[in-house]
């Protein structure tokens, strides 16, 4: 099965330093910044998100898997954070800009 799982994150009293090691720890995890579209564009998602495709998994356990391991690394760097993770199965994405 084909997931797609997005985070989006707060880090509070955070400089440019502890973001670039936020995306680092989430890369880390399958969930990058950088997509690539249907289309073959590279294109870059909104800021203090991160989202990824895994599979063999179901939504729910993913979330939980990802959501645990998110606040485990964001923990080790002593972030204090908020976290968001959404996992679906029937996904469709589009970035635009105004």
């Amino acid at each position: 099965m084909s997931l797609l799982a997005i985070c989006s994150f707060d880090l509070k009293n955070a400089n440019s330093e502890d973001y670039k090691n936020a995306y680092a720890d989430l890369e880390e995890l399958g969930l990058t910044r950088f997509q690539k579209s249907d289309k073959g564009y590279v294109t870059a998602i909104p800021t203090t998100s991160a989202m990824g495709k895994f599979s063999g998994k179901n939504s729910a356990e993913l979330r939980d898997e990802l959501r645990h391991r998110i606040r485990l690394a964001f923990a080790a760097r002593r972030f204090e954070s908020r976290i968001f993770v959404v996992v679906g199965d029937k996904w469709a994405w589009a970035v635009e800009s105004t």
